[in-house]
């Protein structure tokens, strides 16, 4: 992981819980979840995965309005 960090020019303190990871839970309108991502240390945010399933959500959306 502080490869990727240096790599990117990222300092700081890096200490503190390091067991405790995050995500990403996309929910639609109807309250359901349509994308999830559980965060995997060291390794990149599926930026472009994420972005598909917003156009998708929004495309669905704008149907359903009309």
């Amino acid at each position: 992981m502080s490869k990727r960090l240096s790599k990117k020019n990222i300092t700081g303190n890096y200490k503190g819980e390091g067991i405790v990871q995050g995500g990403i839970i996309i929910f639609d309108a109807t309250g359901k979840a349509r994308f999830a991502y559980r965060e995997e240390t060291g390794s990149e945010v599926p930026v472009e995965d994420i972005v598909a399933v917003v156009k998708e959500l929004r495309k669905e959306g704008k149907s359903q309005s009309s």
